[in-house]
């Protein structure tokens, strides 16, 4: 009972013991003695905070239930990362029936929006287990908070980017071949996605294993408590999970399930008629159990909880006889890859949605919604247990084709709901024209959406090509999916493949690759609105790109070193191999761009509509840049590409390559189980000089009984990480691999040698400076395997940039510091231009987010403080009516 009294202390505690703040950042010798709560895996990088329960629980009983028509004055904060904290306003939104909550005061569950950026949202429960929160913010990331010490006090934030986790789970789906299986996929395309308004809400009756139940009895440590006790433990895990699992279907779907008044009657303590470990049984068991109890016309969607066997459900069930045939079973029943890859996974069947990886993988693929390479990405795919994985753990929102799947499910099917007017219009998207472009040529997809409610919008570009093909895909494939689903973004444009490997040269990494015959292309545009209080509304729509494998590449041939120096107000040619690419519909044409930021930005238009024949004349601005890139367009259709070098403009550029290693042995805890790392060990290189990177390359030299157990990355000194090696190989023991973002996949064997692309991409580090500490990190995933890191070495690759006329130049000694910073930052420079300084600042999508003009003194030294933007880099740009400078900063 120790948990249940700790619990009722809670409630009468003073909140002068505390003092006023809701969150304090604390380091971990702070809690040393402290009871951990157990955890399936421990993310890389995390903050700590001490939280003040009592005060938040005091707050939290003021806060409006959602959709009653009611406007919210509970404002409160919470860790974003970083150590940043910001505000949201907050709703009551239980996911418990009023009765069972009359029963169980203690399982309540929150939504909130963020006030100063709306795009920011959050999903959180406040259990006898603490707090959980999952938050949505606007710039991809998906932050956690969980309760990390077992007195509730102390939490742990982290980004989902930062976990990894072994997963072992197998997921089978019943009657995927149906009649409604059939009649769900005619219609998958013509109901594409969540946009009538209503916010339906479905009575979940959710079962679970008596196995199941001891789990979190004894995390609870109520094992002596009553029974009522006990059930309540059980029932805040239950709450901890629907939380969260609701946030993605309220945003994507505006669906959400809530436990019926009498589920305590199917929380099994000591005996049950369930097999737990027999996913084949254990799904027929589920309907019978949950219909004898509970009675088949008390509950919409029913789903039972286990410790083992895997998951299982079938499709298209709420509302019909077969709507308890869904089961999850885990070992760990906690945590974000528990709530998200598996129970959102499995009721994801229910709803009708079906797999959308195009690897085999035990005869689970599913030919009409392959649509994702490899072992895929959303939900529905097999994110770490289906290799060739894309990544270790599944993105937390819906692929396209499985939005419209269970929007069929929802309106033709699962009709039972209770539904409410949510006073929410979808957004009206348009993808954009129809094209057909060159072969091993890198192209843009830009759509626009309008919404009427003037909500802050996402936008996720996917391919939805279905055909199975080779995996990883290659170049020659004339079928299926290329490129992988990314997670939705405020920018409505994607480049393909992602522009910072067309800025190196690359035209195709592991899981986006651009084709080089005769194919067709298919894609969605997926337009939310991210209204999580009341519902969200999604919308869609799709074009189909058109690969001419007897036209192209279209490639730009000039400015192809960085020696290349261009002087104001000259005349320079620019030139391309047009390879019939004006033959085109749109091709006749293009558009010559210039960036200054190395290609964050192509904001700078030199030419317009020039005719399409390999070269035009241009003269060079009035300004001064170290990082210029040039980029030639299509000027009526979508095709691009850029030079192969940065050049500068009133400036001599020197390139220059340094080498450090690091010849220290560095030993590797063993893991602690699978998928649960031991300590992340470190060794760095300190880089005195400082250049602004082009290229790094990364060599490791590694023995271990079992490579595959080792995960490894490299941090620059602004922050940025990049993952090396991810679990890759098998059994083998060694291996010598210099990493390189233009190698092949690596090839296995004992030991592995040569020169291969990392799982990330190294092309992150450009444009920052080399200056500082260089650190490789390591862990082990698995236990009873050992090993070291040898020696290490990193080549960077960079400029030297020498002012040719300081006159020209205008600016001088531009500098930002401190950087990186929390927003709050000091911009000095000298001028001598005598007009007007001009300072804009941009996120790295090139949104801006800052724009003011400062009278010239000569100099400028301006506090700037950014208080309304996320964390991550953004670029800062002076000009004087001379020249331009832009440098990076990292606001964290």
């Amino acid at each position: 009972m120790k948990k249940l009294l700790l619990w009722s202390l809670f409630s009468i505690f003073t909140v002068s013991c505390f003092g006023q703040d809701l969150w304090i950042s604390i380091n971990e010798d702070r809690i040393e003695g402290s009871s951990l709560m157990e955890r399936e895996a421990m993310p890389d990088k995390f903050d700590l905070y001490q939280l003040n329960f009592v005060q938040i629980q005091n707050k939290l009983s003021n806060a409006p239930k959602r959709l009653s028509g009611g406007f919210s004055n509970v404002e409160l904060q919470f860790p974003v990362g970083n150590g940043d904290l910001e505000t949201f306003r907050i709703y009551n939104a239980p996911v418990v029936a009023e009765g069972l909550l009359s029963k169980y005061p203690s399982l309540n569950s929150y939504v909130g929006e963020g006030i100063s950026n709306p795009l920011h949202t959050i999903r959180f429960s406040v259990t006898q287990f603490g707090l959980h929160a999952m938050l949505f913010t606007s710039n991809s990331k998906v932050i956690y908070i969980d309760t990390y010490t077992k007195d509730l006090s102390n939490y742990i934030v982290y980004e989902k980017s930062d976990l990894f986790e072994s997963r072992d789970f197998s997921c089978q789906v019943t009657d995927e071949d149906d009649l409604g299986q059939r009649q769900m996929n005619t219609y998958m395309n013509e109901l594409p996605a969540m946009d009538d308004g209503i916010f339906r809400t479905y009575r979940l009756a959710m079962a679970c294993t008596i196995e199941y139940a001891a789990y979190h009895i004894a995390a609870a440590e109520v094992q002596d408590g009553t029974i009522d006790e006990q059930k309540e433990a059980v029932l805040a895990a239950m709450v901890v999970t629907m939380t969260r699992v609701n946030g993605i279907y309220e945003r994507d779907m505006a669906v959400s399930m809530q436990l019926i008044d009498n589920n305590d009657d199917i929380i099994f303590i000591t005996s049950d008629n369930f097999s737990n470990n027999n996913a084949g049984a254990l799904i027929n068991q589920s309907q019978t159990v949950i219909d004898n109890v509970i009675g088949i016309f008390n509950y919409d969607i029913g789903h039972t909880v286990s410790t083992g066997g895997g998951g299982l459900a079938q499709l298209n069930v709420p509302c019909t006889s077969s709507k308890a045939r869904g089961i999850t079973g885990s070992s760990a029943p906690v945590g974000d890859p528990y709530d998200v890859d598996y129970v959102a996974h499995e009721m994801g069947h229910q709803f009708g949605a079906t797999h959308t990886f195009n690897n085999s993988c035990g005869g689970n693929r599913s030919s009409s919604t392959a649509v994702e390479p490899g072992s895929g990405s959303t939900i529905m795919a097999y994110a770490g247990i289906c290799a060739p994985n894309v990544q270790s753990n599944s993105d937390d929102y819906f692929h396209a084709v499985s939005i419209a799947q269970m929007k069929n499910c929802v309106l033709f099917t699962a009709t039972c709901s209770d539904d409410i007017a949510n006073g929410n219009s979808a957004p009206v998207v348009d993808a954009g024209n129809d094209y057909t472009i060159p072969m091993s040529t890198p192209y843009v997809l830009e759509g626009t959406a309008v919404d009427a409610d003037g909500d802050d919008l996402t936008y996720c570009w996917e391919q939805i090509d279905n055909e199975i093909s080779s995996q990883p895909p290659v170049q020659i494939a004339s079928g299926g999916p290329n490129y992988r689903s990314l997670d939705p973004v405020s920018s409505p444009k994607r480049y393909f493949p992602d522009l910072s490997l067309v800025l190196n040269g690359v035209l195709s990494s592991t899981w986006e690759v651009t084709p080089s015959v005769d194919r067709s292309l298919d894609f969605s545009l997926t337009v939310r609105d991210n209204e999580l209080v009341n519902g969200g509304q999604t919308s869609r729509d799709d074009v189909s790109i058109t690969v001419d494998g007897n036209v192209g590449p279209f490639e730009v041939t000039s400015q192809t070193t960085s020696e290349t120096s261009w002087e104001q107000g000259t005349t320079e040619t620019i030139t391309w191999d047009v390879n019939s690419t004006n033959t085109l519909t749109g091709g006749a044409n293009v558009d010559v761009y210039l960036s200054i930021d190395g290609g964050a930005n192509f904001d700078i238009l030199l030419v317009e509509d020039t005719p399409n024949d390999g070269s035009v004349d241009i003269t060079v601005p009035d300004l001064a840049a170290t990082s210029c890139r040039i980029m030639v367009k299509a000027s009526d259709n979508i095709f691009y590409n850029v030079n192969s070098s940065v050049f500068a403009i009133g400036y001599t550029l020197t390139e220059t390559c340094i080498t450090y290693s690091n010849e220290t042995t560095l030993s590797v805890p063993d893991g602690v189980g699978a998928g649960s790392p031991g300590a992340v060990v470190s060794n760095a290189v300190t880089i005195s000089e400082d250049i602004t990177v082009q290229s790094v390359t990364a060599t490791v030299d590694a023995t271990h009984t079992y490579i595959q157990d080792l995960v490894i990355g490299l941090n620059s000194p602004n922050g940025t990480q990049v993952l090396l090696w991810n679990r890759d190989c098998a059994g083998q023991d060694a291996f010598t691999v210099t990493f390189d973002d233009t190698g092949s996949g690596i090839v296995c064997a004992n030991p592995t040698v040569g020169t291969y692309a990392p799982d990330g991409n190294l092309s992150d580090f450009s444009g920052e400076s080399s200056a500082g500490d260089w650190e490789l990190l390591a862990a082990d995933y698995y236990s009873s395997d050992t090993g070291d890191i040898n020696s290490w070495s990193i080549t960077i690759c960079g400029q030297v940039a020498t002012l040719n006329n300081a006159k020209l130049g205008g600016i001088q000694s531009f500098n930002i510091y401190p950087n990186p910073n929390n927003g709050n930052f000091t911009l000095s420079m000298a001028s001598n231009s005598g007009e007007n300084i001009g300072v804009s600042i941009f996120d790295i999508r090139g949104r801006s987010v800052f724009a003011q003009e400062f009278s010239n003194s000569g100099s400028l030294t301006k506090n700037l403080n950014l208080t309304n933007v996320s964390s991550g880099v953004y670029l800062v740009k002076v000009s004087d009516g001379i020249s331009t400078e832009t440098k990076k900063i990292v606001i964290q």
